[in-house]
């Protein structure tokens, strides 16, 4: 997490600000790293993300909140306080109904001096306690993906800390909620996240909202996907066959996923030379599941998986044998029937990594010089 922020505060502008959300089990750790790497004079605020749920432990206080460190990077920074008032309490309100006075001395120690409070039209200066509910399970706004935040949290600060036209970056992008409500409050916007099975669902949740989009490190070469991890690389093979993913990624009974119409059983292995005794298997996984059909998706097959596909299919059984070759020929025509044919979907290789450039502690030392 060091290097990135020592990154991520190196293109921030001089006039930009930087959030970082967490919770409990770091926020302790992760502050002192960011008064480190940032500096403890460009904090701001420690905003307080209060929501409610259930599950309260009845030996503690219900832990029902987040952290997020506000820093700034310069002297001067963007707060458009006016973009994110909140409504007055009806408490508040009842008392400011009537002239409220204070009675002090002037500098000079002679008089009083009379100051009127009146409630703003826009309302009331917000607090670093935000009350704002997660995404429910029958929000539109939910896809399911497990740390998706709320789109109204994420447009408190950009609308805070940028204007329209600027750039917003997301280096830890998730599902893309931060690029979505970037992208509806007319910023330009950045996203990066380390899984491409997030990726994939980025690209597809700002494709619906109209926007244009630039891929840049997608898996598009051979290698590229043996270096996936497995689970990233089952993600990968499904969402090429349009396909559903199935709810267990241990003890899946030998089904990785379903087509999607048909809902017919898919098995993935990251594996070359695929043979015989997978057949066997799998052609007990799709007796089980009561299907007639499934596919099987590898890099290669052996003489024998084919012989073993061929006998089978004698029987009324029919496995399909695809290759990754195959799909990842097809996966930019694949993702762009997926996202919206309307829409400018890029493809662009990941630049080579500059291995001249200075260490992450190289630079701190040379900060501190």
């Amino acid at each position: 997490m060091r290097e990135r922020m020592v990154e991520i505060w190196r293109v921030l502008k001089p006039t930009g600000s930087m959030y970082l959300h967490c919770d409990w089990h770091a926020a302790h750790y992760l502050k002192a790293m960011l008064d480190e790497v940032c500096g403890a004079q460009h904090f701001q605020n420690e905003v307080i993300w209060h929501y409610r749920g259930g599950g309260v432990s009845p030996k503690r206080f219900g832990r029902r909140h987040d952290n997020i460190f506000f820093y700034t990077k310069g002297k001067t920074w963007i707060f458009n306080v006016d973009e994110i008032r909140t409504p007055y309490s009806q408490e508040s309100l009842d008392r400011l109904k009537y002239t409220a006075r204070s009675f002090r001395k002037t500098p000079a120690g002679e008089g009083k001096v009379y100051d009127n409070y009146e409630a703003n039209p826009l309302g009331k200066h917000p607090d670093d306690v935000l009350d704002i509910q997660p995404t429910m399970p029958s929000s539109k706004e939910r896809v399911g993906y497990p740390t998706q935040k709320p789109e109204k949290l994420l447009s408190v600060f950009i609308k805070a800390s940028s204007n329209p036209g600027e750039i917003v970056l997301d280096p830890f992008a998730g599902c893309g909620t931060a690029l979505t409500v970037a992208q509806k409050l007319k910023r330009q916007w950045v996203g990066i996240d380390i899984s491409p099975t997030a990726c994939d669902v980025m690209a597809r949740q700002m494709a619906r909202i109209g926007a244009d989009i630039q891929i840049v490190g997608a898996p598009k070469t051979i290698d590229d996907l043996k270096r996936l991890k497995a689970g990233e690389f089952q993600n990968w093979v499904i969402n090429r066959i349009t396909g559903v993913q199935s709810n267990r990624m241990s003890g899946d009974m030998g089904i990785d996923g379903w087509t999607y119409l048909l809902h017919d059983p898919v098995q993935v292995k990251q594996s070359e030379s695929v043979g015989r005794n997978v057949i066997d298997n799998f052609e007990t996984a799709i007796a089980r599941a009561k299907k007639k059909r499934g596919f099987v998706v590898a890099f290669s097959f052996t003489r024998g998986c084919y012989e073993e596909v061929a006998r089978i299919k004698s029987e009324k059984l029919e496995i399909h044998l695809v290759k990754v070759e195959d799909l990842l020929a097809r996966a930019e025509e694949l993702y762009r029937i997926g996202l919206n044919p309307a829409r400018k979907v890029e493809f662009e290789k990941l630049p080579k990594f500059d291995t001249t450039r200075r260490s992450v502690d190289e630079l701190i030392a040379s900060d501190r010089a």
